[in-house]
């Protein structure tokens, strides 16, 4: 079984990889285009009729595609004073219940991701002409990398917890 959380862990840092590359990228090209905008509408006084559309559009997918990647790297804010205060079996407990909440955000995140991608699909954006799904696509693609990520979380945890029991229940039963 360590073979397959290894496994998992490193297509979870795959994944998480790739996400950052194409994050970086849309940051550029979000970059590009808005100075682009400026240049254009303020400097040539002919303004690009796609840049804003653009720009936003990739704005929204930087953030649900971030979303994504700070929950593999467990990025996203939290308070722990009260968590501190918990003994072990209330945090273990909380922590069940927060993965909990967080897979059924993620799961209705994905499922209305995809009936809004439907819905949209024959829509074409006002400037860019695309189909308005792309621009929409963000949330079950996010809502996915989301779910594979906090997956990936919980299984490594109930591995290691399962395991550290395991360790346990045989050094006191060698030491006896």
């Amino acid at each position: 079984m360590n073979s397959f959380v290894h496994r998992l862990t490193k297509f979870d840092r795959f994944l998480a990889r790739g996400e950052g590359w194409v994050l970086a990228t849309m940051v550029v090209v979000m970059t590009v285009v808005v100075l682009l905008q400026v240049i254009y509408r303020y400097l040539l006084t002919q303004p690009l009729h796609w840049s804003e559309e653009l720009a936003r559009y990739l704005f929204v997918w930087i953030s649900v595609l971030g979303a994504a990647l700070s929950v593999q790297r467990r990025g996203h804010f939290g308070m722990d004073f009260f968590f501190k205060m918990l003994p072990d079996q209330g945090r273990r407990f909380l922590i069940f219940i927060i993965y909990l909440l967080m897979g059924v955000v993620i799961l209705v995140l994905l499922v209305q991701g995809i009936v809004l991608v439907q819905k949209t699909a024959a829509q074409q954006s006002p400037a860019m002409e695309i189909s308005m799904g792309w621009a929409y696509a963000c949330l079950p693609v996010g809502a996915a990398l989301m779910a594979i990520h906090l997956l990936v979380i919980v299984i490594k945890e109930a591995m290691e917890k399962h395991g550290e029991r395991l360790y346990r229940d045989s050094s006191a039963t060698a030491s006896e």
